[in-house]
């Protein structure tokens, strides 16, 4: 006896039905729109490939997430955790075939070992977009005004999300102000990182176990919970370098028009060890669900990995959170895409006739269903309304004859006839 198939996916992994195509064809779409109007160009890369790509790229940040084999050649391989990688080693082949500064994105799947939580999995698909080539803060500015124009092409604004923005290199030249020596930068980071998601008091004293002092961890605090730029400037000092970078790049938002949406938080830090400038991220003004995407300035890692630096930026924006906030605010979709027409006849002499009919509306350039098996007419009715169409055109022996078919107007129950050419039926 065959056991009980089990339907659910892998923990972690999901299923996407026809209905979720249906918000994730518009997020695509918004992606896509942004992407194409702001002047980046597409490429993708595989899922799959070499796990000494993703290691030099990753260290221990990303190393224990990876989903590693080996092939049946024993090469060591993974899918892929991230897109960056795989866009450094397709950029370093082709970069002298793109304009400089190269504006390149993809969307495409990645996959981590990681705890699931809500709008986090351990696959998701996530849109990519990247300049490489140009040093100066309008490269974030212009990554920036991209992502922002996707979050207005679904429909928000403001009020519903905000890109909280700082500098890793502002914050490493603080804390040498306040005497913190280098070496423990890195892992001071990794806890600020945490800053919002575990206890003060714990954060305090994992920080005095590192070596700081009372007195440097509340300097270090009166910096990470402002979010005025002046009294940040003031407390960097207002000819900061990395500071004026800031203030630049919300001079550049004005000028663009996005603003509203930004603001100075020195406590937005990235997990990931790579980025060496201005970081950002963006959460729902209410702060229920994790980030919606982010990134920054990464000048180290294509010296990192291939020997040869180059200034670059970029974000990442995963389809698990956004589909959160989404279906908070516009509610999620309940039922699949219909078509436009379903096509149905009453026996099997009027099928190839069906077909002609199927094949008119097409070169007309409409969209037409055709049902694969003669039906009697409550029967295709019942069907083409469960397939959601717009029309139900139905050929039976008595409109045949007189070189016709039966359009009925789901929506409002109108029924006409038009001539088996096509002409007419839209009309």
């Amino acid at each position: 006896m065959t056991d009980k198939l089990d339907v659910a996916p892998l923990r972690g992994m999901r299923d996407f039905t026809p209905t979720d195509w249906v918000f994730r064809k518009k997020l695509l779409a918004a992606f896509e729109k942004a992407s194409a109007r702001a002047g980046f160009l597409r490429y993708e890369t595989p899922v799959v490939d070499s796990y000494e790509l993703f290691e030099r790229k990753a260290g221990e940040e990303l190393s224990d997430q990876i989903y590693e084999f080996h092939d049946k050649s024993d090469r060591h391989l993974a899918l892929r955790p991230e897109i960056t990688p795989t866009m450094v080693r397709l950029y370093t082949g082709i970069k002298e075939t793109l304009p400089t500064p190269a504006k390149i994105w993809s969307f495409g799947q990645c996959f981590r070992y990681e705890r699931p939580t809500k709008g986090r999995y351990r696959e998701h698909f996530q849109w990519n977009i990247d300049i490489i080539g140009e040093a100066g803060v309008s490269a974030e500015a212009w990554i920036l005004f991209t992502a922002v124009a996707v979050m207005k092409e679904l429909g928000f604004d403001e009020t519903d999300f905000q890109i909280r923005v700082s500098s890793r290199a502002l914050l490493s030249g603080f804390l040498l102000k306040i005497g913190v020596t280098h070496e423990r930068h890195a892992a001071l980071m990794t806890l600020i990182d945490k800053k919002e998601k575990v206890d003060v008091e714990w954060l305090k004293s994992e920080m005095a176990a590192l070596g700081l002092t009372v007195e440097q961890m509340d300097r270090l605090f009166a910096l990470l919970d402002t979010h005025d730029p002046d009294e940040i400037g003031r407390l960097v000092g207002p000819e900061n370098v990395d500071y004026q970078m800031l203030k630049r790049l919300f001079e550049c938002a004005e000028a663009l028009g996005y603003r509203a949406y930004l603001q100075m938080d020195p406590a937005i830090i990235r997990g990931l060890s790579y980025y060496t400038g201005i970081v950002f991220e963006a959460f729902d003004t209410g702060r229920r669900f994790r980030a919606l995407f982010g990134g920054g300035r990464y000048d180290m890692l294509f010296g990192r990995m291939t020997g040869k630096e180059l200034p670059a930026c970029g974000l990442g924006f995963g389809d698990g959170v956004i589909r959160e906030l989404y279906t908070a605010k516009f509610g999620y979709p309940e039922t699949f895409e219909g078509v436009e027409t379903v096509v149905g006849y009453y026996d099997d002499s009027l099928q190839l006739p069906a077909m002609q009919f199927v094949q008119k509306v097409w070169a007309a350039g409409r969209a037409a269903d055709l049902m694969l098996a003669a039906q009697n007419p409550k029967k295709f009715f019942t069907a083409a309304n469960k397939r959601h169409a717009r029309f139900a055109a139905y050929l039976a022996p008595e409109e045949f004859a007189k070189g016709e078919i039966a359009v009925k107007n789901m929506q409002t129950g109108e029924q006409k006839t038009v001539r088996l050419d096509g002409k007419g039926l839209f009309e």
